[in-house]
C-alpha cells in the first residue's frame, strides 16, 4: 500500500519537476524565508488553529525540506531513502486512520508555507484532500500602494467578519462587493449557518467552474463566483439544486 503510493507520488513529482525545469521556473517548493521582505517591514500575528485549503499551501517556511518535493508537493527523493520510508508509513496510516495532527504553518499574502508537517501535506495532496488543520502565524506586511497589498488588506478587513480564507480576488473592492452581494452590511459578522451555506455554494460552483476549464482563464475562481452571484442573485442561487447551478454556469460561460 505505502510503497505503491510512494512510487506513484514520486512519478508525479518527477514529472512536475521536469515540466517546471522546461518552463524555466524553480522546480522545487518556494521558501518563505526567501520571499519575505527585510526584517522590520512586517509583523507576525498568531491565528491559532485554522483550516488551511491545500491548494493554498504552496511552500515551506525554511529551505531544509524544500528540495525533497517538487513544486506540486509530490516527493522527489528515491524509494530507498529514510524520507521515503516515513512517507510510506504516513500514507498507510492515513488510509487506515486518517491524518489528525495539525501542521504548523505561516500565512503570507493568503498563501501558506509549512514549518512542520511537510510529509502530511504531501500525503494529503496525493490523496486529493481539500484541506488540513494547522497552527498558523500570519505575516503582516506594511501597507503599500501596490495593488496586491491593497487587496490583501481588504481581505484582512473581510476576515475579521468572515474568517474564511479560500476565496480570493484579482481586483480591488471585491471583498466589499461580496459582502454586499450576500446581503450583508459592511463589517457585519456572518453566522456559522451563513458560512456553511456560502461554503456549500462556493464549493459546488468551484468544482463546475474548474471542470469547464476555468483554471485556464486569467481570473480567480472568486472573481467568477462574484460575477455569477451578482448576475443571478445570491439568495436565489441558494435555493437552486446542483443541477440547476450547473445549468446556470453553462449559460454564463
Amino acid at each position: 500500500m505505502g510503497k505503491d503510493d510512494y512510487y506513484k507520488a514520486f512519478r508525479l513529482g518527477k514529472r512536475d519537476y521536469q515540466m517546471r525545469l522546461l518552463r524555466g521556473v524553480k522546480p522545487t517548493l518556494p521558501v518563505l524565508d526567501d520571499i519575505l521582505p527585510e526584517r522590520g517591514s512586517y509583523s507576525e500575528m498568531p491565528l491559532g488553529l485554522v483550516q488551511i485549503p491545500l491548494e493554498q499551501l504552496v511552500g515551506t517556511k525554511g529551505s531544509a525540506r524544500s528540495n525533497s518535493f517538487s513544486g506540486n508537493f509530490m516527493p522527489i527523493l528515491h524509494e530507498n531513502t529514510e524520507f521515503a520510508a516515513k512517507w510510506e508509513r504516513l500514507s498507510t496510516s492515513h488510509v487506515k486512520e486518517g491524518i489528525q495532527d495539525p501542521i504548523k504553518a505561516y500565512e503570507y499574502m493568503n498563501k501558506f508555507y509549512v514549518e512542520e508537517g511537510n510529509k502530511r501535506v504531501s500525503v494529503l495532496k496525493y490523496f486529493g484532500a481539500d484541506s488540513i488543520m494547522g497552527e498558523v502565524i500570519r505575516i503582516l506586511p506594511k501597507r503599500t500602494n501596490e495593488k496586491e497589498n491593497k487587496i490583501y488588506y481588504e481581505f484582512l478587513e473581510f476576515y475579521k467578519a468572515v474568517p474564511i480564507n479560500y476565496i480570493w480576488f484579482s481586483q480591488e473592492g471585491s471583498f466589499a462587493k461580496l459582502q454586499e452581494a450576500v446581503g450583508k452590511k459592511p463589517g457585519e459578522i456572518w453566522t456559522d449557518d451563513d458560512r456553511l451555506a456560502f461554503s456549500s455554494m462556493y464549493t459546488r460552483f468551484s468544482a463546475e467552474y474548474k471542470a469547464r476549464g476555468g483554471d485556464k482563464l486569467k481570473i480567480t475562481v472568486g472573481d467568477a463566483f462574484l460575477a455569477f452571484i451578482t448576475l443571478y442573485g445570491y439568495a436565489e442561487l441558494d435555493k437552486k439544486t446542483s443541477n440547476e447551478l450547473k445549468s446556470l454556469i453553462a449559460k454564463s460561460w
